[in-house]
């Protein structure tokens, strides 16, 4: 009996953060939209299989998955908005309402919304759609308060151009929003206005304030259906071959993880922060620290600004190879004063000039001591065997402004070379690094482009640092964020 206890006792010990439930499946439903489905399925993924409380799969149509098989569809399928839009087969489409009616989740994300013009059931899921406003009615928040739109009134469906905009929660007390900031500002995002539909049993979670419109537009709600439950989000727009920080907002990923959860269980357990814990407060460099000659910067909106300090590299002129080499090639660098960092997921966005080369460095034990040649009398504790940079003693996930570099962005220095495309010059990028004791995960906008074991001899722990490369290096980082695994 005493043994049968300890076995219990090591079982729920090794339990996952939400207990004894089985991870939520999901499906993924996509193959057509008017947006890039393809990155915004990526995001999708990302966002759910990261939170740790989801397993995901992929049905890119006319490629079909038995809906039994999952706990809540994911609709990124937008076959047009007319009458002549792609529709799915009418046995696939009744078996979406039987699944709905029956318990099922549903999630209806952002362009999904436009779909299926002629399907009167799915109408009645979304409740609000890309339709005419001679199809029915609408909803807007005017004072805290939804109001109905009767119908034949109102604006058409539309959006104005890509912007910055506030977002506020309506209802607080929703277990997808509960412990959500009360309002927050909403990256580079379509404000859509003027949706129409049944408007029938919908709670509006989130809304933001048109300029067009001139009134509050219902961004997330709910709804029971059957048995089921549906989650719709106005949130998430993409266009191709453009950044989309929108997907990278954690209030928005929150939403939509706590509202999958939600349309799959009927409850929601993922915290409104979804672990991630910010590893730069946007004010200062509490917690970091330079190594080097470098002067880091935090800017007025929170960017973080890396610049190499220019000392004279000789006393007399001119100067030999020799001379230039040693002044410009020493690296400097800022490490996270912190030294324990193991199984984690890191979220950074930088930006590089052209020609560019910085980098990210994790369970690097030396602290890039060799690498800012820096005197082991200095730092003993920091001195070892390897006397080299950090890519030789850590990992180094490269960050370079050459796709035709043997390792370009998004490598695992000297294990793996990243495949390219998927990095945008001359612009903003997400990086997110994926540290396992067994294996370093590299995505680059949200598309995975490099996976290494490394190498099981070196430390599986140490802190996190941010590379300039060389005496003309400069770079900005933002939204460096951390979130550790338990």
């Amino acid at each position: 009996m005493l043994k049968k206890r300890f076995i219990l006792i090591a079982l729920a010990l090794a339990l996952p953060v939400y207990g004894a439930e089985r991870k939520i499946s999901a499906l993924v439903i996509d193959g057509a939209n008017n947006h890039d489905w393809a990155a915004r399925t990526r995001a999708i993924r990302n966002i759910l299989e990261g939170s740790g409380r989801f397993t995901v799969q992929v049905a890119s149509y006319p490629e079909w998955r038995p809906l039994k098989d999952f706990d809540v569809v994911i609709n990124n399928f937008n076959g047009g908005h007319l009458a002549d839009g792609r529709r799915w087969s009418p046995a696939q489409e009744r078996e979406l309402e039987t699944f709905v009616k029956g318990g099922g989740g549903l999630v209806v994300f952002h362009a999904a919304n436009n779909a299926f013009l002629n399907w009167p059931a799915y109408n009645d899921m979304i409740g609000l759609g890309w339709r005419e406003k001679t199809f029915g009615p609408g909803l807007a928040v005017v004072g805290e308060k939804v109001v109905t739109i009767p119908k034949g009134s109102g604006l058409a469906p539309g959006h104005g151009p890509r912007h910055e905009f506030e977002m506020f929660v309506l209802d607080g007390s929703h277990p997808v929003t509960k412990g959500l900031p009360a309002h927050w500002t909403h990256p580079a995002e379509q404000l859509t206005h003027g949706q129409h539909g049944p408007a029938q049993g919908l709670t509006v979670l989130t809304y933001a304030f048109s300029e067009v419109s001139h009134q509050g537009e219902p961004m997330d709600w709910v709804r029971n259906y059957g048995q089921g439950r549906v989650y719709t989000t106005m949130l998430g727009h993409t266009w191709k071959d453009e950044a989309n920080p929108n997907l990278e907002d954690v209030a928005f990923q929150a939403l939509l993880a706590r509202g999958t959860e939600w349309a799959a269980t009927g409850k929601v357990t993922l915290p409104a922060e979804l672990g991630w814990k910010p590893l730069f407060n946007g004010k200062d460099l509490s917690g970091w620290e330079p190594r080097g000659e470098c002067t880091w910067t935090v800017m007025k909106d929170g960017t973080l600004l890396g610049q190499r300090t220019h000392p004279s590299p000789a006393s007399k002129w001119p100067i030999d190879e020799k001379t230039y080499r040693a002044w410009v090639n020493p690296q400097a660098w800022l490490y996270t004063k912190r030294n324990d960092y193991g199984e984690f997921d890191l979220h950074v966005e930088f930006w590089l000039p052209p020609g560019g080369n910085s980098g990210v460095s994790i369970r690097d034990q030396s602290r890039a001591h060799y690498a800012i040649n820096e005197p082991d009398s200095v730092h003993p504790e920091l001195a070892g065997p390897v006397k080299s940079t950090p890519a030789h003693i850590g990992y180094e996930i490269q960050i370079i402004d050459d796709d035709k570099e043997k390792f370009p962005t998004g490598s695992v220095y000297l294990f793996e070379a990243a495949k390219t495309g998927a990095m945008r010059h001359s612009d903003w990028n997400s990086m997110d690094v994926v540290s396992r004791n067994g294996t370093i995960r590299v995505l680059l906008n949200g598309e995975q482009v490099a996976e290494s074991a490394g190498d099981p001899a070196r430390s599986k722990t140490g802190p996190i640092g941010l590379q300039l490369h060389d005496r003309f290096s400069t770079v900005m980082f933002r939204n460096i964020r951390i979130r550790e695994v338990q």
